[in-house]
């Protein structure tokens, strides 16, 4: 089973990713919000969000469904740290 780190998860593009994989067994998803409404979405849709140390340390798969001009700093931040073979 390969865990997915969904930052943005709560937004446009990744509301639509989290309901696609939400209850699909095959994968553990972990789910990130920057903002506090992102986080509130979560919440009321019983998903608990995760911390971004927790997403870097177990994830296999890293999907950044967040706004472009976000990228280059999500992805400088957690990139580094990511282990060995994760696919962003």
């Amino acid at each position: 089973m390969d865990t997915i780190a969904l930052f943005g998860a709560a937004g446009k593009v990744g509301t639509r990713i989290t309901n696609a994989l939400r209850d699909d067994p095959e994968y553990r998803m972990l789910y990130l919000e920057a903002g506090e409404a992102g986080l509130a979405r979560l919440r009321e849709w019983s998903i608990e969000p995760t911390s971004t140390e927790e997403a870097v340390r177990e994830a296999d798969i890293v999907m950044l469904a967040i706004p472009d001009i976000f990228i280059k700093a999500v992805a400088t931040d957690v990139v580094p740290s990511l282990k060995s073979g994760t696919l962003v």
